[in-house]
């Protein structure tokens, strides 16, 4: 039984064209597979969740950031606490009581 290959004997016969069932099968494997494919776009939609946690991340930083601006070019209060615990900045007339601890 010598023949094409792509093609088999049917028992009643006639032959059977398996052509077509091979250009489904290569579709189905560009659709799952491919560059534009199903898992690609599993990934890729995996992917932009990260990044809109991250990005949310970030714009709640910046919202912190713009305040903290704001508080620094208006608020004097936030200005004299910020000088007196990060700098140790004490006002005219202010005494200061330093204490080390004893071991």
């Amino acid at each position: 039984m010598a023949g094409n290959p792509a093609q088999t004997s049917r028992p009643d016969g006639g032959r059977l064209n398996l052509w077509p069932l091979a250009l489904v099968v290569l579709l189905l494997g560009f659709a799952l597979f491919g560059e534009r494919g199903i898992l690609h776009m599993l990934k890729l939609t995996g992917q932009k969740a990260v990044l809109s946690e991250k990005l949310a991340e970030f714009e709640t930083q910046n919202e912190e950031l713009r305040a903290e601006i704001s508080a620094l070019r208006n608020d004097r209060h936030y200005i004299e606490r910020i000088a007196r615990t990060e700098l140790g900045m004490v006002r005219d007339g202010e005494l200061v009581f330093q204490f080390t601890d004893r071991k």
